[in-house]
C-alpha cells in the first residue's frame, strides 16, 4: 500500500473546508475517479464531523487521518480520541418515513454505509477509535 496523505492534529469544524480541498487535491494527483473521489469525500467529512461533534461535544480534537492506495483500493484511517463509539453498531435510518416524521440527525453513519464499500472499526492498542473507510475501484 502507498500511503498518500496523513493528517494528525487538532481540529475543528471549521478546518473541514480546507481539509477537503487538500483530500480532493491529493486524490486526484492520484489519478482518482471522480464520483468515487467524491463519494469518499463525503463519507471521510461524515467521519470526522461526527467525531468532532459528538466525541469531542462540537470541541476540536485531535485527529488523525490516513489515505492509502492499494492498487485500485482506497482506504481512509481516522483516528480520534475521543469517548470509544462504534458507528458500525448505529442502526439504519428509516428512510422511507416522510422527513417531518424523522428524528433530526442520524444520517452521517448511513451516508458513510453508502458512500463507501467497507466501513470498519476497531479499538486501537492504546484505546482510540479507528474507524476505516474502503472503496473499490476508486483509481483510474
Amino acid at each position: 500500500m502507498k500511503r498518500l496523505h496523513a493528517v494528525s492534529q487538532t481540529i475543528a469544524l471549521n478546518d473541514l473546508a480546507a481539509l477537503r480541498q487538500e483530500w480532493e487535491m491529493t486524490l486526484q494527483q492520484e489519478s482518482g475517479d471522480g464520483d468515487a473521489v467524491a463519494d469518499m469525500i463525503v463519507a471521510l467529512n461524515e467521519a470526522v464531523v461526527n467525531s468532532l461533534r459528538h466525541g469531542y461535544k462540537q470541541e476540536a480534537g485531535p485527529v488523525e487521518i490516513e489515505i492509502w492506495r492499494a492498487d485500485l483500493t482506497l482506504q481512509v484511517v481516522l483516528r480520534d480520541s475521543a469517548p470509544l463509539f462504534d458507528p458500525t453498531l448505529v442502526p439504519t435510518p428509516d428512510t422511507t418515513r416522510p422527513l417531518a416524521q424523522r428524528p433530526l440527525g442520524g444520517m452521517g453513519v448511513h451516508m458513510m454505509r453508502n458512500y463507501t464499500d467497507e466501513l470498519h472499526y476497531n479499538v486501537t492498542s492504546d484505546g482510540r477509535n479507528q474507524l476505516t473507510l474502503v472503496k473499490y475501484n476508486a483509481f483510474e
